[in-house]
Formats: C-alpha cells, sequence, structure tokens
C-alpha cells in the first residue's frame, strides 16, 4: 500500500495537459519574438558604431551622423499606426515578416551606397521595416501574457532591443575597422533574415485573440485619446534617454582620448548591464509588486548616474551605475498601454502609442547632434537624455493619476 501511494505521488500527472502546453508554447513564442527584435537593435546601433569611418566615406559631418540615426525611428510617425492596421487586416505574423524582408533589403541598400543621398534611402526603408517589427511585435506578446506576466514578459521582449544595440557595440566597430563599414552593414541584412526564419518557425497566433481588430479611430472617444497619449509619453521619454546616450556615449568618449573601440567597449558595458537589469527589474515586480517605487527609484539613479559620468575624470563607475538602474523601470513602463487599451482595440491603439514613442525617439537624435555641433561640446547630448529622464517620471505620475481618475469615474458611472 504505501508503495502504491509514493508511485502515485512521485508521478503525479499535471491535471491540465493543456494548460502546460499553452504556458511552455507562449514562453517559446516570447523567444522566437525576440530573436527578431535583436536584428532591429544590432541594425539602428551599426551606424554610431560605424561613425568616424561612414563620416569619413560619405563626407558628412556630427549633425548629419545624428540625422541617420535618427533617420531609422523617423518613418515610425507616418507608419506605426498603418502597421498596426495591417497586421490586424492581413495578419500580424506576414507583416512582421515583410517587416524583417524590408530590414534585410534597406541593410544590403546601405552597404552599397556611396553618398548621403542612397543612405538615407537606405536607411528609411530599414526604419520602415522597424516600425512594423516593432509595434506588432508589442501586440503580439501581449496577446499572449497578462497579469504580472506581462511585465516579465515585456521586460524579456524589450532586452532583445539592448542585446541587439550591445552586439553591435562589440562587433561593429571592429567589423568596420578590420573588413569595412559596409561590411557591418552587410551583417545587419543577415540577422534580419535569420528573425525571419525565427518567426516563420516560432510564431502562432494566441488563441482567444480577436480574429479581427477595430480600427475606426472614430470609435476611439475623447477620454481614451487622452489616456492613450499620456500612457505614451514616458516610454517615448525613456528611450529617447537610452538612443541619445548610446548614439552618443562613443563620440563623447572619444572627444576624451579613447579609441574607437574603446569607446565602443565602454558603452556596451552600459549595455550588458542594462540588459540584466530590465530583466532584473521585469522579475521583481512580478514577484513583489512595487512598481511605482521602482521606476521613480531607477530613473533616480540613472539621472544621477548620468550626470556623474558627464563631469567624471573617472566614467567607469557612473558607466556601471547608469546600466544598473538603467533597464529597471522597462517592463512597467511598455505594459502601461496595454492596462488600458481593450484587446478588440488594440492594434490601432498601440499603433498609436507607437506614433508618439517614434515622434520622440526619431527627432531627438538629430537635435542632440545640432546641439553638439553648436554648443561645440559632446556632453549636449548627455544633458538632453538627463532632460528626457525628468520628463519621463513627471509624465509617469500623470499616466498613474490619469489611472486613478478613470477608476474612481467608472465606480461613479461617469466614463464609460
Amino acid at each position: 500500500a504505501w508503495r502504491g501511494q509514493y508511485i502515485r505521488c512521485r508521478y503525479t500527472v499535471p491535471t491540465d495537459p493543456g494548460k502546460q502546453l499553452k504556458i511552455e508554447t507562449r514562453w517559446r513564442i516570447l523567444a522566437a519574438l525576440s530573436v527578431a527584435r535583436i536584428g532591429m537593435g544590432f541594425q539602428f546601433q551599426t551606424v554610431p558604431a560605424t561613425a568616424p569611418l561612414l563620416a569619413g566615406s560619405l563626407g558628412i559631418d556630427q549633425a548629419q551622423i545624428g540625422w541617420l540615426v535618427g533617420l531609422y525611428l523617423l518613418p515610425g510617425i507616418v507608419f506605426a499606426l498603418p502597421g498596426g492596421m495591417l497586421g490586424a487586416r492581413f495578419g500580424d505574423k506576414r507583416m512582421v515578416l515583410l517587416g524583417l524582408a524590408l530590414m534585410a533589403l534597406g541593410g544590403a541598400g546601405f552597404a552599397l551606397a556611396g553618398n548621403m543621398q542612397q543612405a538615407v534611402i537606405a536607411r528609411s526603408v530599414m526604419g520602415v521595416g522597424a516600425v512594423v517589427l516593432n509595434v506588432l511585435l508589442v501586440k503580439m506578446v501581449t496577446d499572449w501574457f497578462d497579469g504580472k506576466e506581462m511585465v516579465l514578459a515585456m521586460s524579456i521582449l524589450m532586452n532583445s532591443w539592448p542585446i541587439g544595440i550591445g552586439l553591435a557595440l562589440v562587433t561593429q566597430g571592429a567589423l568596420a575597422q578590420s573588413v569595412s563599414w559596409q561590411a557591418a552593414f552587410a551583417a545587419t541584412a543577415v540577422l534580419s533574415v535569420l528573425g525571419m526564419l525565427s518567426v516563420s518557425l516560432g510564431y502562432q497566433p494566441a488563441p482567444g485573440a480577436p480574429a479581427t481588430q477595430r480600427l475606426d479611430l472614430r470609435a476611439f472617444s475623447q477620454r481614451e485619446w487622452l489616456v492613450i497619449a499620456v500612457h505614451s509619453l514616458p516610454w517615448m521619454l525613456y528611450n529617447a534617454a537610452y538612443v541619445l546616450a548610446v548614439a552618443f556615449l562613443p563620440v563623447f568618449f572619444m572627444q576624451t582620448g579613447m579609441s574607437l573601440a574603446a569607446a565602443g567597449g565602454l558603452t556596451a558595458i552600459n549595455t550588458v548591464l542594462a540588459i540584466l537589469s530590465v530583466q532584473a527589474g521585469g522579475l521583481f515586480v512580478q514577484r513583489y509588486g512595487y512598481a511605482t517605487p521602482v521606476v521613480y527609484l531607477s530613473l533616480a539613479g540613472l539621472a544621477l548616474s548620468l550626470t556623474g559620468l558627464v563631469n567624471a575624470s573617472a566614467p567607469l563607475p557612473w558607466i556601471i551605475a547608469a546600466g544598473l538602474f538603467g533597464g529597471v523601470p522597462a517592463g512597467v513602463l511598455v505594459s502601461l498601454p496595454g492596462a488600458v487599451i481593450p484587446a478588440v482595440s488594440r492594434a490601432a491603439g498601440l499603433g498609436v502609442f507607437y506614433v508618439f514613442f517614434y515622434a520622440g525617439m526619431a527627432l531627438a537624435p538629430p537635435l542632440a547632434g545640432a546641439l553638439a555641433l553648436s554648443s561645440g561640446s559632446s556632453a549636449a547630448p548627455l544633458w538632453l537624455a538627463i532632460a528626457c529622464i525628468v520628463l519621463c517620471a513627471a509624465t509617469y505620475a500623470a499616466a498613474l493619476r490619469l489611472q486613478r481618475c478613470g477608476t474612481a469615474a467608472a465606480k461613479t458611472g461617469a466614463v464609460r
């Protein structure tokens, strides 16, 4: 009898195999989507990583380098909303594969560019593909995850961007110096093709996800427009600060006498630590909560770290501190729209969310480049990044206040 009882306890099978299969499936799908998004970060960072060689070969200045950096994100202002709608019309997976194909085409085109005009066209093609990819990947993950688990899942997805950036920082400068800058951009096309294979083989639609999405923007009420706008600003400002740091830190370090490889390596340390802190922040919030204090404390730590970095003669401790604080709030900030956009409006709602995101991301690098050129200081982009972090904290507070007001109004029947 006791042997039978032991065997039954020792070899108990799951009571709901279907649920266990769904759990395994969604984490496998998250991995496949994250691989695709690594290629986006890798491709974005290739311009800053090869900037000195690009400037010499194409005959461009620092402001034009900043323009090329921002141009990867500028198409999002126009294509983020249509990208979400096209995903709803033709299928998320199909449109993501199209986005990756455009990234591969743009990467190959940039490798063949002989002047600024050709580089602008190729960078724009990359950017359109990256916009479609970015909007729909967030929507696809939101379809598969919910609750606190969504914060962790979004943290993992968001980590793929800095992983790609870190990979570019470590490899692209060295590849450009040892082979050519053209080889560095050709490598981005190869990675985009690998992303196509990952999504093609690894993704399937979430069960229960709406077959069609609400696409008529007139169906959004005045309050829904306000909620989406306010919830877009923290993520936009946080990412603007991050992109300014990783794009202009190598130039800042090189003006202190570092080599291109050393400047890229030091920036990569920050990126690696940010990758770890993104995951740590997501795990902490999933297990313990305290999302609001986590966001405020990490943003304060990041702003102080960048301020110390600008004024320090020994940058390494401040780079480490910025990396440890920098990634912590990512999962919470990117999850903000998922809490307020209904499932039937998700494609259009996230499209609107990313219009705001791309507007800030596209305009920040050219503005920073112009500030650096006019002031003659390579620290100007970093001061702009610090200002974005402060504004991120303020707009996050506004989003929380709006949520509280909405909850109170809903209880009294004041809003539908």
